[in-house]
């Protein structure tokens, strides 16, 4: 379908739900209107119509705005009618059985890692990982996996957009170059590894998800405390999740 003329006050609402991440939960309709630059009468306008629909939440106690409850059933009701998450369902709970860890299934969108399956284990540490989030691609191991595989123009086009390589972890990777040589590891042992990349004390193993086609759609990682995973666990976690993911990869 190509692009039609844009509803102006369609574009704004989306432009408002779009405000909120994990480090904004709420706003006031000044904030709002001042980061979309809207007359502070059209921004209420279009946040009272989208509390009335259920969309934003108002605090009694303050008058600020966070996402209402409708955004969670429509994002409950994608999970459940993506083929991608029903299918790989049954074999990431198998992983997390097997290990006790989390689990993750994620996907690149606008180059960043969403996250649009979460299972945890009972060894499970909090990681700031719901269903819905984002992370950055070059310091995760799902992130670094989608980039390792998909095809080498919308790489190279993704890392100059990264660009710099803002340090998260203690081991972070902020060389590019240094961050190609990892890529090609990557392709060539078949599977990735966070090693405290992305936060401190945290490892990731991840392996790629492709298509019939061939095209790497997603990811799937193991994630746990890094002190709770031994060099032979490593070994025996890359194994079984590239094995997982091949599965997976085949029910698609």
């Amino acid at each position: 379908m190509g692009e039609g003329r844009q509803i102006q006050s369609v574009v704004r609402a989306l432009s408002i739900l779009e405000l909120y991440n994990s480090s904004t939960k709420e706003l006031s309709v000044t904030e709002i209107a001042n980061l979309l630059d809207l007359s502070k009468s059209t921004a209420f306008s279009l946040i009272s119509t989208l509390a009335q629909k259920g969309y934003l939440e108002q605090n009694p106690r303050d008058s600020r705005y966070s996402l209402g409850l409708k955004l969670l059933r429509l994002g409950g009701q994608v999970r459940r009618h993506s083929i991608l998450v029903r299918r790989a369902t049954p074999f990431l709970e198998k992983l997390v059985q097997e290990f006790s860890e989390t689990v993750h299934l994620t996907v690149e969108r606008n180059g960043m890692v969403v996250y649009i399956e979460k299972i945890r284990g009972k060894n499970a540490i909090f990681m700031q990982s719901e269903v819905g989030a984002e992370n950055p691609m070059y310091c995760t191991a799902v992130g670094k996996c989608l980039l390792a595989f998909m095809p080498e123009t919308r790489r190279e086009r993704l890392l100059k957009q990264m660009v710099p390589l803002e340090r998260r972890g203690p081991n972070c990777i902020t060389s590019v170059d240094e961050l190609q040589q990892e890529l090609e590891t990557i392709r060539k042992r078949g599977f990735s590894i966070d090693d405290e990349e992305h936060v401190a004390g945290l490892m990731c193993i991840a392996a790629p998800i492709f298509a019939q086609n061939g095209e790497v759609v997603a990811s799937v990682s193991l994630s746990g405390a890094k002190a709770g995973i031994s060099s032979k666990m490593v070994a025996q976690v890359s194994e079984t999740i590239t094995t997982v993911a091949k599965q997976i990869s085949a029910a698609i």
